[in-house]
């Protein structure tokens, strides 16, 4: 299981040097959006992706998931193109597009050849400015999100257990709460709300455009300035500011109906300010080591040799501004421990791992890692991905470039000195789940 950062790496390796991941051309329009150009002239073909820079945490008290509420509206029309037009028109010139949600970020994309590419700027810039809810388009996409709020984690025992560990974890900062918002304040919302949302956080000063593939910065600077330039900014936003955890160390035992194996979470709490991007880098390759795939540490001592567990992976997310955390996930073996004896252990082998780390080792896993990834400079997709997803982190263009260094750079004490700010941390969760009545 790659981790969440290790997943975004791309670079190439060649003997006696380190190739650049890619070469990253940006700038900003006069009305504040941000745009960022990647060139790979090798098919005709370019992603748009279109980042703005507001999620769930930004949901008012009450409202929860009315930010992917209004995902879903973003294609129900404008006041320039009829109701479900925007899919119509991408399938007929053979574009995939597609949008997501979560905490601090909503993204949109179409992928097209790029004789379309001005269209699918042409769209994307006019729900920007132009979203028209019709009530009966708000009533259609509230039914479906709360479908599958109630399918996805209702009626679905781990997704609801993962939840509510990381509502622990969050205390009352805003990033505990769920993206998709719960089934009350769901059906609670109204078109209003949607509305609201669209206006505050939806504008070209609070965006991010990736423009890669066959295109150059010239023609990108063109395109931008013609579809996107006329857009008008707003007052300045007022960000979040995310407030540290209070010291903390839960134990939680669930029970819930369906559960058809047990599952054992930790997870630690990483405010903002505690780790520097070395730091993330580090613990990324650590995670990797620690549970990455079958051969891993973690792996090789609880699943094959004492058959404690069934599976265990580990994942470190870190955002500079609102924070992150360290998870492990197991599946225990049996129903034998509970979750402080699970605890225990996991704490015991876990840290027998950190020091069992060589630096042979280490550069092997970053090894790994940067070659599971080679193919992101061929592809204009994954690398738009890549890097938009660094650039809305806080990177540099520069830093995106020479990511790959960054990494073969971390070094064994690096990552020592990354896992002791983990356990330094006061805010930790431990959580078990198994069949209830």
């Amino acid at each position: 299981m790659k981790q969440f950062f290790l997943i975004m790496l791309c670079s190439i390796w060649a003997v006696g040097a380190v190739a650049k991941v890619a070469e990253i051309e940006t700038f900003t329009l006069e009305n504040g959006l941000e745009v960022a150009v990647i060139e790979n002239h090798k098919a005709p073909v370019v992603l748009q992706m279109l980042y703005y820079k507001t999620g769930s945490a930004n949901d008012p008290k009450g409202k929860g998931g009315i930010a992917h509420l209004l995902e879903h509206l973003m294609f129900r029309g404008t006041t320039q193109v009829a109701d479900k037009e925007f899919n119509r028109l991408t399938d007929l010139y053979g574009a995939e597009n597609n949008a997501y949600t979560t905490y601090n970020e909503t993204g949109y994309y179409e992928f097209a050849d790029v004789s379309k590419l001005e269209l699918m700027m042409a769209l994307e810039a006019d729900r920007m400015a132009n979203l028209h809810i019709s009530e009966e388009a708000f009533a259609a996409e509230r039914n479906i999100v709360l479908e599958e709020r109630m399918q996805r984690f209702e009626s679905n025992p781990v997704p609801l257990f993962y939840e509510t560990v990381l509502k622990l974890l969050w205390q009352d900062n805003p990033l505990g709460n769920p993206v998709s918002g719960s089934p009350a304040e769901i059906k609670a919302l109204v078109s209003d709300d949607a509305r609201a949302f669209y206006r505050k956080w939806y504008r070209p000063d609070n965006a991010l455009l990736v423009l890669s593939g066959d295109i150059s910065l010239k023609e990108a600077k063109v395109l931008a300035k013609k579809y996107y330039g006329g857009l008008e900014a707003d007052a300045p936003l007022e960000q979040p500011v995310y407030a540290a955890g209070r010291a903390a160390e839960t134990f939680v035992s669930m029970k819930l109906k369906g559960v058809e194996q047990p599952r054992y979470v930790s997870a630690v709490r990483l405010d903002a300010g505690v780790l520097t991007k070395k730091d993330v880098l580090a613990l990324s390759l650590l995670a990797e080591y620690l549970a990455g795939d079958d051969t891993s540490f973690l792996y090789d001592k609880l699943v094959y040799q004492d058959k404690v567990l069934l599976a265990v992976a580990y994942n470190v997310a870190y955002d500079e501004k609102a924070g992150g955390a360290a998870v492990l996930y197991a599946t225990p073996a049996d129903g034998r421990f509970g979750v402080e004896k699970l605890t225990g252990i996991l704490k015991q082998e876990t840290e027998a791992g950190v020091w069992a780390l060589t630096a042979e080792k280490l550069e092997q896993i970053k090894n790994q890692s940067l070659s599971d990834v080679i193919y992101l400079q061929e592809n204009p997709e994954s690398a738009a991905r890549f890097a938009g997803g660094l650039l809305l982190l806080g990177y540099t263009p520069g830093e995106v470039e020479n990511y790959d260094a960054a990494l073969k750079a971390v070094t064994l004490d690096d990552v020592r000195a990354a896992w002791q700010k983990v356990l330094s941390s006061q805010t930790r969760v431990n959580a078990y789940l198994e069949q209830g009545e």
